[in-house]
């Protein structure tokens, strides 16, 4: 098949040209720097390299070719992350003060995005799995109830797949918001890689009618790549145009763009039985790994993802672990740790050498003898399946706030958002009335050394909330 690179070329004819930098960025085709040749890439839009705003040539090309790898009516490149999608989603879809359903445990991205543009959050609690205490997906009766507690909302935003690679059951949340006549959008920022050749279908081949997906996170692309599918009206797109207009960069990364461009190209190559043998040598790894004892692997849907636990010993000891052995991990919490395999056949002599790096971690992390604090992850509301914000974002910019040690804030608004990170949901969220769930998994947090985003006093064991008599 032939590889079509739009982008990468017209790039590639632009430095065939050997030009001379009169122009922006000021590495000046990398003349003033000693490092890699890459600078040279890294130009401005220029004539033959299109206008990242108002694509009509190498761009549009490009886009129009991603639009036919995943059977999109329109799709759009993304320079600042799935972030910017997720913002961009929301704002065509709501405005100023209307209701969305959105799932509790969704990227930090979400709830930033749901405070700046004033749209009143329902959170939806996903269920959690018994055996393993990770959490899962948006279940249809917990959206069922929040439609009747609370009707009026606009949209749905879950996330799919989760951070461990379970994927929703979509085809049924897309039925129940179409009957509501509610669009479905959905940061799929770790399943660029789904579809037919994966043998996972992606939320927008099931019907969604907006992904999100991050292209660097699971594809070769550079870090901050992403892409966007939609099929929204066109009222709704032009309102998503103006959006990705106002929210992504004026100076787009051409390394960023062409790396897109590549990760597009190397996605279209596969074919089911190309994936077929990929997924065999993955599995023939996994197999290996579950032969050392009190090594646990665990998969869902992805089956390029696994989390690892081992027994007696806490995620952070095993991260550490295999880190010391040049294996670097996606994070760790509670017990467990994530990690995301490349998604290429993997050599025997590879998988053999991984084994090896895995079991002197194993003996490494068993001759520090650090114990595992056992710890099950808990649903963040308590027994609340779906909840709402305590006062709305603008009582919470006119509250008058005071600082309280972590026991004697339950049952008070927080004016702060505390971020496990990674993987970067929040476990506190700005405007929520906080649970004796929320403290003891913060305690617990603290004591494993989680790093935690946010918390002007946390340190000292305090959260800054609402002072009694301004509580709405």
């Amino acid at each position: 098949m032939k590889h079509e690179l739009p982008i990468v070329h017209a790039l590639q004819r632009h430095l065939d040209r050997t030009p001379i930098s009169w122009h922006v960025p000021g590495h000046k085709n990398g003349t003033l720097t000693h490092l890699p040749d890459f600078f040279k890439w890294d130009v401005t839009e220029l004539p033959g390299l299109d206008d990242f705003h108002h694509p009509e040539e190498a761009i549009a090309d490009a886009i129009a070719l991603l639009q036919k790898v995943y059977g999109a009516k329109a799709s759009h490149f993304l320079v600042n992350g799935s972030t910017v999608g997720n913002w961009a989603m929301l704002a065509a879809t709501a405005t100023r003060g209307e209701r969305v359903y959105v799932q509790r445990n969704s990227h930090k991205s979400v709830f930033n995005a749901l405070e700046w543009l004033r749209i009143e959050p329902i959170f939806l609690e996903p269920d959690i799995h018994e055996e393993t205490g990770i959490s899962g997906h948006v279940s249809r009766e917990t959206l069922k109830e929040a439609f009747t507690k609370y009707p009026g909302g606009v949209g749905v935003f879950i996330t799919s797949p989760t951070y461990y690679g379970e994927a929703a059951d979509i085809t049924s949340l897309v039925q129940l918001t179409a009957s509501h006549g509610l669009p479905l959008l959905v940061d799929e920022a770790h399943g660029a890689h789904f579809g037919e050749a994966f043998g996972v279908r992606s939320a927008f081949e099931l019907g969604a009618t907006a992904v999100v997906q991050s292209a660097h996170k699971t594809l070769p692309a550079l870090t901050m790549g992403a892409w966007m599918h939609e099929r929204f009206s066109e009222k709704m797109r032009r309102k998503l145009q103006r959006a990705l207009q106002a929210f992504q960069t004026s100076s787009p990364s051409y390394l960023l763009l062409a790396s897109l461009d590549y990760a597009r190209s190397y996605r279209e190559q596969w074919t089911v039985r190309g994936m077929s043998e990929v997924q065999a040598s993955h599995n023939a790894f996994i197999e290996a790994l579950q032969r050392f004892d009190h090594m646990t692997v665990l998969r869902f849907d992805d089956w390029s993802r696994m989390t690892l636990t081992y027994e007696g010993y806490s995620g952070d000891s095993l991260l550490h672990a295999l880190r010391a052995v040049q294996l670097d991990a996606e994070f760790a919490l509670g017990d467990h740790v994530v990690c995301i395999l490349p998604l290429r056949p993997l050599a025997k002599s590879e998988q053999n050498d991984w084994v090896h790096r895995v079991e002197r971690a194993i003996q490494m992390m068993k001759s520090e003898g650090i114990p595992l604090k056992r710890y099950i992850e808990q649903p963040i509301m308590g027994k609340i399946q779906v909840s709402a914000l305590a006062c709305s974002y603008e009582q919470l910019e006119q509250a008058t706030g005071m600082f309280r040690q972590l026991d004697e804030c339950i049952g008070h608004v927080s004016l702060e958002t505390i971020i496990p990170y990674p993987p970067g949901i929040p476990l506190i969220v700005r405007g929520e009335r906080i649970t004796a769930e929320q403290v003891l998994r913060l305690r617990h947090y603290q004591t494993v050394a989680v790093h935690l985003q946010g918390g002007e006093q946390l340190q000292r064991g305090a959260l800054r909330v609402i002072e009694e008599g301004f509580e709405g």
